[in-house]
């Protein structure tokens, strides 16, 4: 029985590390997918919600739900949190996306759980609807609404890719916005926002999916993509949206900035300690 378990664990979280919903011939993980609406009603209906947090440690502590149990399907014997839960109640699972709760979501139900709930597309949507969750006030990725909107108001076209340094898809933005960076003539200024460490952002501009990129100008909204982009999109937004403006990019170091000096913002652009946000 133990060696079914580890060929069933080893299936669900091995097979399925980019994070996407996998279908198993004998049971489809979709069927715990619930959208924010009814998650966020099913919980509010309970007393004492059973919310587990399906990614890592560091993940938690940078944002979770209230009342969420970190389980971290990577951890050897995570199943044991398994035995805090009531089996004739609801549970309700999240992750950066729903690979990972689904797949927790498979193995409470071969344990005798009938009800659950698997957030969709992940805690995303939770945070960009507006619902609540408890932040780490001192991430070193934050930045406050007020230095966002001075961003977004540049002068300049600029380029904002919602995503996190956890989400495999968001990761795949990053070589495109690379290339747009060494692409000569290049005139749009790029921000990259982390959603764990943002979540008051987040919700304001109503982001409930990762990656979304947008294109702001003169602080407005002119082009937004869901998923990654190809570097052909992106240029022909600027192409329809452009002005002459001054080649500008987040990578750029030894500059005064004029709003912010986010100095490891953002991790997934590996930007140097001591590099800063060009904003004028």
């Amino acid at each position: 029985m133990k060696a079914i378990r580890s060929i069933l664990l080893a299936w669900l979280f091995g097979v399925s590390t980019l994070g996407y919903a996998q279908n198993n011939p004998g049971e489809s993980k979709k069927e715990f997918l619930t959208t924010v609406a009814v998650f966020s009603k099913k919980i509010a209906e309970q007393k004492n919600p059973q919310i587990l947090d399906a990614r890592s440690a560091e993940e938690f502590d940078q944002v979770h739900l209230k009342g969420a149990i970190n389980v971290n399907p990577s951890v050897k014997g995570f199943e044991q949190i398994f035995n805090q839960l009531e089996k004739d109640q609801p549970v309700f699972i999240y992750s950066i996306q729903s690979g990972r709760s689904s797949g927790i979501g498979q193995l409470l139900r071969q344990e005798g759980f009938r009800e659950i709930y698997v957030l969709s597309p992940g805690i995303a949507s939770w945070i960009g609807s507006g619902n609540e969750v408890v932040v780490r006030e001192n991430h070193k990725s934050r930045v406050t609404p007020a230095d966002f909107k001075g961003i977004l108001t540049s002068k300049n076209l600029v380029l904002v890719d919602y995503g996190s340094n956890y989400c495999p898809p968001c990761k795949k933005v990053i070589p495109v916005l690379d290339s747009l960076t060494n692409t000569p003539g290049n005139k749009v200024k790029t921000f990259v926002l982390e959603i764990d460490a943002n979540p008051e952002i987040i919700k304001a501009y109503q982001i409930t999916t990762i990656p979304t990129l947008i294109l702001y100008r003169d602080g407005k909204p002119v082009w937004k993509k869901t998923g990654v982009p190809s570097l052909t999109e992106i240029n022909h937004a600027i192409a329809s949206n452009g002005k002459t403006l001054l080649n500008r990019h987040i990578r750029t170091t030894g500059k005064k900035a004029a709003v912010c000096t986010q100095s490891n913002l953002p991790a997934r652009f590996g930007l140097k300690k001591n590099s800063t946000l060009l904003t004028k």
